[in-house]
């Protein structure tokens, strides 16, 4: 069976598949990956792609984290291991250890170290072959298959992190010749870092496809538009250092309709919201519901069904044939001399099928949305108070009223929180509010939502609205009028004029694009309604237009296009006024930073070469934006210039890291980063108080590292004004009632070994969980794209639950479900007194656990909790 999201692969370690290899290693570890939906899939499903039970082995995930290490290396490293085995008294652990020791040492002349970097060359020149084997359901295995595998593409989604799809050779030179356009590449002076960006957009994962015949869209050139203002420039001096240099009436370049697309009401899904995001051979356009066609026959009258449209071109359209609109710059195929028809012809043989990636979503919270650190960092310390008003009070809300909180877990539950049962149980007896286990709940949820507070998620009249340039110029540009004819905004100096149905005619609104850094990067924006944008477009609530003619948005917004660039946007009054501040005090930062010149041969070690250079540049966006934070603190506190200089330079440098992926840049990303923290002096001038919140909510971060003696309880900055606040512990005024008061007991006539091996699922499961919610979040992705961790769980929790249905026992899991919440409770004497229970996970994660049985079946599952018949 074939999963909603995909097909499952394996996701493998280069270092632990190297060792493997050279045979010092015994066993290939992986962990379960999704090759998500996407049209290469679907291609390769028709051509060859072998999927048994929901998996295939045809393709295969690898990351490069890790390399080999030397004899010398691994002996140092396992001795270690081993004494901290023996030091936790983990016996079994520390004899495993042990032997693997010994086996290492009879394998002493078969060790090489290597680095990642190393293996990614090894990999990407030569493959790697697998040892795949069979199982019977017993484990035992019963034969061994070998099979070698190519790279293919390094996926935008995985470019982050350097991660890279391999394919075995059987379909290798078919998946190949897809996701390229069968292009050949020149050997000398190749284009293979636009090759790598561009040919795995065919791969993007994808929610629904849309059949668009190519020759109804009108493809045609950008414009550009000009506008001169103060700027911060950084650029390279002559050691390749990066240097702010202030410059005024510096003329700005504007591209009006980069990446953005006008898409027909006619075609557009109506599971839609606004726009929708497309992707096929190597094209990519965020395409906004319009209607084309209504204009076409408004501005051509009587000659409209006879009139043909040319396109950059010179192709001939009818204007009536038209459902897109577009330009050059979502056509990334032009960056290989492809033709149009050529590209027409490829786009055939696929049906026309174009995969629509995602589209617009109304936040999660209603009408307000949470801010970031960066936003809150990036305020003006004197509107702090305001700030944090409606968060202050929606915290005490949450402590005083039941039904608030209660409307707060049912806005918020999800596959892997007990938020559903928890509202289930109080529906079925409104005196579970008053159970000791809803109570301690309560207050581990309200803890949990303080810390993200202090955090800087705070909540706003605001929400994150994907971006589209003058789209009403677009419609002009599309009949041959000059842009200049678009009305529907004029240039204003203390604010950019938008437009949005999400906030009110005339109001002014701040805006903030992630990855933010610092106050030359908020906009000041002026929502202005327009009757053209009723009549010819339906964008809804969750889009905002921006002017692009003649103004500073795009470098304003660090370097934003109109592909699904999003921004966080508000009218809170305060921050508004700041945002007014910053948009006058501030200038716009411009990247001046040249432009990588390398030429490369079309080979596979310059393709691991900028592999690995991307791999180490992405660590970089996280880094640089967490240390501008440190730089914006000290502008608060200390007169220097530097520090100001370096929130800007800071700011460009997260910007090329992650360009990295489609352009390189002539500087040590970093290398600059690492220069600009020395100078920065961290460890004279201390770590602002905040940052030790930011290190507890995210749990790790591999940036810079936290050291609670070096924190300056002097800085004040805006973050620091959230840690200082201080809220009461949840409390309630009526008695505690204990879970014994609410719990039916059934008796347990399943097999006691079936129950704890139920009981040894779910802890399993909970150790991913664990996992999961404690790992750094560290992506910076478009608003709306999956996270792909989030679905690996939601699989996992699927499969959990299958498998305990799996499991020979009663059908109405009463007895099973009794004894499980009985066990994990301690509520009857024969539990209470029970020295063992404490040492099974359910115990101590209550909450996965009546998720999991309500899952399984929540009729059953309430039946084990009294009713209150006054209901």
């Amino acid at each position: 069976m074939i999963s909603k999201y995909g097909i499952k692969i394996k996701n493998f370690q280069a270092g632990a598949l190297y060792q493997c290899n050279i045979g010092v290693r015994e066993n290939y570890d992986y962990t379960r990956a999704m090759f998500t939906n996407n049209l290469l899939l679907y291609y390769l499903l028709d051509n060859g792609l072998k999927v048994n039970n929901g998996w295939t082995r045809d393709i295969i995930c690898i990351e490069f984290d890790y390399g080999s290490r030397s004899y010398e290396e691994e002996i140092k490293h396992l001795d270690k291991c081993i004494k901290e085995a023996e030091k936790n008294n983990d016996e079994n652990k520390a004899e495993y250890l042990k032997s693997y020791k010994t086996q290492a040492e009879l394998k002493k002349d078969l060790f090489s170290k290597k680095s990642a970097d190393e293996i990614r060359e090894i990999f990407y020149k030569d493959g790697i072959e697998i040892r795949h084997d069979i199982q019977r359901k017993n484990g035992k295995i019963t034969k061994q298959e070998f099979v070698h595998y190519n790279m293919l593409y390094r996926s935008t989604g995985k470019a982050k992190d350097g991660s890279c799809m391999f394919i075995c050779d059987r379909l290798y030179k078919k998946a190949l010749k897809f996701i390229r356009m069968n292009l050949k590449m020149p050997k000398n002076n190749a284009p293979i870092v636009e090759m790598g960006a561009y040919s795995s957009l065919i791969a993007s994962s994808i929610v629904d496809t849309i059949n668009i015949d190519p020759k109804n869209i009108l493809i045609l050139k950008d414009v550009s538009s000009y506008f001169k203002t103060n700027v911060v420039s950084i650029e390279t001096d002559k050691d390749k250092h990066c240097v702010a240099i202030p410059k005024k009436n510096y003329e700005l370049k504007n591209e009006m309709f980069d990446g953005q697309g006008l898409i027909d009401e006619s075609i557009f899904p109506r599971w839609g919201n606004g726009y929708v995001l497309l992707r096929h051979h190597m094209f990519k356009a965020a395409c906004f519901k319009t209607k084309i066609q209504k204009f076409l026959r408004d501005y051509y009258g009587d000659n409209y069904n006879d009139t043909i449209i040319k396109d950059m071109f010179g192709c001939e359209h009818y204007a009536k044939d038209i459902k897109i609109i577009t330009t050059e710059n979502a056509c990334k195929w032009l960056k290989f001399d492809v033709s149009y028809d050529y590209w027409c012809q490829r786009v055939y043989e696929n049906k026309c099928t174009f995969g629509i990636v995602k589209t617009a979503h109304q936040s999660k919270l209603g009408e307000v949305q949470k801010m970031s650190y960066q936003m809150i960092n990036s305020l003006d310390m004197d509107i702090m108070p305001s700030v944090v008003k409606r968060s202050k009070e929606y915290i005490e809300l949450l402590k005083s009223d039941n039904k608030i909180f209660l409307e707060y877990l049912d806005d918020n539950k999800n596959f892997s929180n007990d938020f559903e049962v928890l509202v289930a149980l109080c529906k079925q007896n409104k005196d579970f509010v008053r159970s000791d286990y809803f109570r301690k709940r309560k207050a581990s949820i309200i803890e949990n939502y303080v810390r993200g507070f202090k955090f800087g998620k705070v909540v706003q009249n605001a929400d994150n609205l994907v971006f589209v340039g003058n789209p009403y110029a677009m419609l002009l540009h599309s009949v041959g009028e000059d842009v200049e004819k678009d009305k529907t905004f004029t240039q204003e100096d203390n604010a950019i004029q938008c437009f949005t149905e999400r906030f009110k005619d005339g109001e002014y609104l701040a805006c903030f694009r992630s990855p933010h850094n610092s106050k030359n990067n908020i906009s000041h924006l002026h929502n202005i309604y327009s009757d053209e944008y009723f009549k010819y477009f339906d964008l809804g609530k969750q889009i905002i237009v921006l002017n692009v003619l003649h103004t500073d948005i795009q470098d304003r917004m660090n370097g934003c296009d109109f592909d699904s660039d999003a921004g966080y946007v508000t009218n809170q009054k305060d921050i508004v006024r700041c945002a007014e501040r910053a948009y006058m005090k501030y200038p716009t930062i411009v990247n001046n930073i040249p432009k990588d010149k390398n030429k490369y041969n079309d080979s596979l070690e310059n393709y691991a070469r900028i592999d690995n250079t991307l791999a180490h540049a992405q660590g970089a966006i996280g880094l640089s934006s967490n240390l501008a934070q440190f730089a914006q603190t000290y502008m608060y506190n200390f007169p220097d210039q530097k520090y100001k200089d370096y929130v800007c330079i800071l700011s460009v440098i997260a910007q090329a890291a992650i360009d990295n992926a489609k352009r390189t840049f002539d500087v040590d990303i970093m290398g600059e980063i690492e220069r600009i923290k020395q100078d920065m002096n961290v460890e004279e001038n201390g770590v602002p108080a905040f940052w030790k919140h930011v290190k507890d909510y995210k749990a790790k971060l591999n940036d810079i590292r936290f050291n609670s003696e070096k924190i300056n309880k002097k800085l004040k900055c805006p973050m620091n004004y959230l840690m200082d606040l201080k809220f009461e512990h949840f409390r309630s005024t009526e008695s505690t009632l204990p879970m014994s008061y609410f719990f039916q007991k059934f008796e347990l006539t399943e097999d006691r070994r079936r129950c704890r091996r139920v009981e040894e699922l779910i802890e399993s499961y909970s150790i991913n969980l664990f996992l999961y919610n404690s790992a750094p979040r560290l992506k910076y992705t478009d608003y709306g794209l999956t996270d792909e961790e989030r679905i690996d769980l939601e699989l996992d929790f699927n499969d959990l639950i299958e498998d305990i249905k799996g499991i020979y026992i009663s059908k109405t899991y009463l007895g099973l479900m009794s004894w499980l919440i009985d066990r994990a409770f301690c509520i009857t004497p024969t539990m209470k007194s029970n020295k063992n229970i404490t040492k099974n996970n359910t115990n101590k994660n209550k909450s996965l656990l009546i998720k999991v049985l309500y899952d399984i079946n929540p009729d059953n599952l309430l039946k084990c909790f009294s009713k209150n018949i006054k209901n």
